[in-house]
């Protein structure tokens, strides 16, 4: 019988017998769980020596001797399979006295489970929780650390980055994850596979929802094995149309846990057959009292075989009060169906304690009434369940604390960008405090000492009642700090003070500063931390910020993070200073070595205007000059040392005074030029410089210039012609080349205006140079368009208003404006000269710009003296 009955389930089962524990059935399941095939015939002792070293076989006699059955779970084993070394597995094991016809025990059944696997999944869990809790106070780590995969995508569905946790679910390197999963590769929870287009990540960039708990099958990437996992896709970094530019997936590996799923399930099928075998408690009742049961219910319930038999043993006796009603539901239910639903309750041990069962019924006579109740025993599951729960409290507190340092860590980027993007010291406390009321408190009002070394309130950042923060600067009335001790003592000590319940003390000190008393007394501060700002060995000022009775009090961690920030926004003050002080010497610097004064040039009006650069405090290379030559003629100057530092401005002093010198020897641009370039290839050999050269005669408007590299002059005429003096281009000097410098002629006219300039003009992060070029041309249309023509001074204010405005420059600017106001005496027409107004409309160098179908001059110069043309025409293209 217990061949046919055991040998095919899947189950290990043996059967050993008589006072020596001879085998006389085991089935393959056990056979290969202790790696033994010769074992029918043989005592457990002989057969399994390396079991019996173990006291199994004392446990097993112990067991017969008594006629009490041993339940054991997670024990653990050492067998030896295939002659190997003895391997380490662990069992949940059953061994059930046979009763003969005499009543006493002439074997013991053996019923084993493998649960090797289980036990160190369990640990492994265990080891894992301990090491999740190491790592709550080292949230720097974080990402690398989280149990949960994630992977970051772009709006294309490439992967920007994975923690170690999903190349480990995975089984690929971080390197070898270029996009996943790979859609041909994925299936659904029942096996289909998903369409292109349908993973969570995909739906979520593309509908910009959450995709919640998708459950899907990926292959092992080492392996091949099916992995499943829960993913959750989170679409992030939208577009101002609020289209999602990245995606976060994340998930966690379900595999074991559908494993468990499934051995559960194969349990159940078990269940049926193991009840025969004494695995679970199955008990015969009658209305008043229990009439039978078997020995695993008895050990369940403590009670003996004798109690049952003597009538003693009763539903009412086993049952706690609290779940009579319970069982009186499930007693109406049996009468009225022959069953009730399994459900679970406790049962009350001899001794007192509870034990947690799942308890079913079906009738089996009524009349009179009698009904088997099956018994499984729930002390294990809820042992598991506590420890579960204990785990995952353990990873909610550390989850918890990571999302906590995900923020301070994000706080503190978000205060260096600050630090690095801020122009001066107020523009950087007004955004520091205003970053501290949007994530850490209600107010923050900032104090800076004055000239008198007296601390003032100088601004407050607070919370409007509609949640926006709000910024009130009070440099126009500061407040001083007097009374206030403990801003003081902190500013003093460069320690930080915190303040409990500092509403009264707050507002009786502030009473007599309308405009920050209005502020406070709406917010009542009830919590006031004051962290000085200090920088190097001295203190800066101080940050008092506050907290509302509605938020809970600074905490270390609020502390030390806002601590970071006064200490970088400190730094970024003391930077804000030093870079101030050097910006103005830079600028100092260059004024120096430019022209004090422009000549007195009969015929002609000057204007010059020299702009530093309003970011940054290195100073450039740009100059300008005019001065007088033989013959009244003028020489004409703009030009831009390569760099920006204090040897650049040195450099150009040079660099002024050697084309001056040339200039006056020698009345040819392109000899100007050309001996300048050898000059500075022998005294100046590692440095580059661009310019123009012109040499213009007020008597007869005749213009000759060369051009070394620099963006070309404009001229325009108040008839409405424009162009650029383009034709003439030239290498930098400085650059290696052998040639000479081309030259380029012009004749203005009375009223004509000529504009030199650097690049800083036409050039910078928001517009390209080309671009430049054409609104240049533009704006001198405009200003040449007025009803009464404007000087050279007007036309510079005009030039810089529309092409610089009031945005901040990373780069110098020189104008130089030219306005030939008449010719002293009647101009001659040489035979190379081309008027203005009868230029071609082909001329590569100039346009001629007329009427409401105009055509535009587009010059795109590439910094090296090679300049092209191209044409724009509003209306038909003629």
């Amino acid at each position: 019988m217990l061949h046919e009955l055991f040998t095919g389930i899947p189950v290990p089962v043996a059967y050993v017998a008589g006072p020596d524990l001879v085998f006389e059935f085991a089935n393959d399941a056990y056979r290969r769980l202790v790696g033994r095939e010769d074992l029918l015939g043989r005592p457990v002792r002989e057969a399994l020596p390396e079991l019996a070293a173990q006291g199994r076989a004392e446990l097993i006699t112990g067991v017969l001797e008594s006629g009490q059955p041993y339940q054991g779970y997670e024990n653990e084993l050492f067998v030896r399979r295939g002659g190997g070394e003895p391997e380490q597995v662990f069992v949940a094991c059953l061994y059930q006295p046979v009763h003969g016809a005499d009543g006493r025990a002439d074997g013991v059944l053996l019923l084993l489970s493998d649960v090797t696997k289980q036990a160190r999944d369990r640990r492994q869990q265990e080891a894992l929780a301990a090491q999740l809790a190491a790592t709550q106070e080292r949230y720097q780590t974080l990402f690398e650390t989280l149990p949960q995969g994630v992977i970051y995508y772009d709006t294309n569905g490439l992967i920007l980055g994975a923690n170690p946790a999903a190349c480990q679910i995975l089984g690929l390197d971080e390197e070898e994850m270029i996009t996943w999963p790979v859609a041909a590769s994925i299936v659904h929870d029942d096996g289909t596979p998903f369409e292109p287009g349908d993973s969570p990540v995909a739906v979520a960039l593309r509908t910009g929802e959450v995709v919640t708990d998708v459950v899907m099958g990926v292959p092992h990437g080492r392996t091949g094995e099916a992995r499943w996992l829960r993913v959750t896709a989170v679409p992030d970094a939208r577009d101002e149309d609020g289209r999602p530019q990245r995606a976060y997936a994340m998930f966690r590996d379900l595999t074991k846990e559908r494993r468990a799923a499934a051995a559960l399930r194969e349990g159940a099928e078990l269940m049926g057959r193991l009840r025969e075998a004494n695995v679970i408690g199955m008990v015969v009742n009658g209305e008043d009292h229990v009439h039978d049961a078997n020995d695993a219910f008895l050990d369940i319930t403590g009670y003996t075989r004798e109690d049952v038999e003597a009538g003693r043993v009763t539903r009412e006796l086993i049952t706690p009060p609290e779940w009579m009603d319970a069982d009186a539901d499930a007693h109406r239910q049996l009468k009225r169906t022959g069953a009730f639903r399994p459900y679970e309750k406790e049962y009350v041990h001899r001794d007192g304690h509870r034990v947690p069962v799942l308890v079913g019924a079906a009738v089996i006579s009524y009349h009179p009434l009698r009904w088997v109740t099956y018994v499984v025993d729930l002390t294990a599951r809820q042992r598991a369940e506590q420890e579960r729960a204990l785990l995952l409290a353990r990873e909610r507190t550390a989850r918890a604390e990571a999302d906590g340092a995900q923020e301070r860590v994000s706080f503190l980027l978000q205060a260096g960008d600050l630090v690095a993007a801020a122009q001066d010291r107020h523009e950087l406390l007004q955004q520091a405090a205003q970053l501290v009321v949007h994530s850490l408190a209600d107010f923050c009002l900032v104090f800076l000492p004055g000239l008198d070394g007296v601390l003032q309130a100088v601004s407050i950042a607070h919370r409007e009642p509609g949640g926006t923060v709000g910024f009130t600067d009070l440099r126009d009335e500061p407040v001083p700090a007097l009374g206030l001790g403990t801003v003081k003592n902190a500013y003093v000590t460069g320690r930080s003070r915190l303040v409990r319940g500092a509403a009264p003390q707050v507002a009786r000190r502030i009473a007599r500063t309308p405009r920050l008393r209005d502020i406070v007394a709406r917010m009542q501060p009830e919590n006031v931390l004051i962290t000085p700002l200090t920088a190097g060995s001295g203190p800066l000022g101080v940050l008092s910020i506050g907290r509302t009775a509605a938020h809970p009090c600074f905490t270390d961690t609020d502390i030390a993070v806002v601590e970071e920030l006064a200490r970088q926004t400190a730094v970024g003050m003391a930077h804000a200073a030093a870079s101030a002080r050097d910006h103005t010497v830079a600028e100092t610097l260059q004024r120096s070595v430019l022209p004090d004064t422009l000549p007195d040039i009969p015929g002609l009006d000057l204007a010059v205007r020299y702009l530093p650069g309003t970011a940054g405090v290195d100073v450039g290379g740009d100059w300008y000059d005019a001065f007088p030559l033989d013959g009244g003629r003028v020489g004409l100057v703009i030009g831009d040392v390569v760099g920006h530092n204090i040897g650049s401005a040195s450099i150009m002093g040079q660099m002024r005074h050697l084309l001056r010198a040339y200039a006056v020897d020698r009345m040819h641009p392109a000899d100007v030029l050309q001996r300048t370039a050898r000059a500075q290839a022998q005294l100046l050999p590692d440095t580059l410089a661009t310019v123009v050269y012109a040499l213009l005669d007020p008597a007869t408007g005749e213009l000759t210039y060369a051009n070394a590299g620099h963006p070309p002059p404009v001229w325009a005429t108040a008839s409405g012609g424009s162009g650029y003096l383009d034709d003439a281009p030239g290498v930098m000097l400085g650059a290696p080349y052998d040639g000479g410098f081309a030259v380029g002629h012009q004749i203005l006219h009375p009223g004509t205006s000529l504009m030199f300039y650097t690049d800083g003009l036409i050039e910078d992060r928001r517009r390209d140079i080309t671009d430049g070029l054409s609104a240049l041309v533009g704006v001198m249309d405009r200003v040449m368009a007025s009803p009464a023509p404007l000087s050279a001074e007007l036309t510079c204010a005009a030039v810089q208003v529309a092409m610089l405005g009031e945005t901040p420059r990373a780069d110098d600017v020189c104008l130089l404006a030219i306005r030939l106001t008449g010719l002293l005496r009647r101009a001659r027409s040489s035979p190379g000269s081309v008027l203005p107004e009868r230029l071609h409309p082909r001329s590569p160098s100039v346009r001629k710009l007329t009427g409401p179908k105009t055509r535009r001059s587009c010059i795109r110069y590439d910094g090296y003296g090679a300049a092209t043309q191209r044409n724009r025409q509003s209306g038909s293209q003629s």
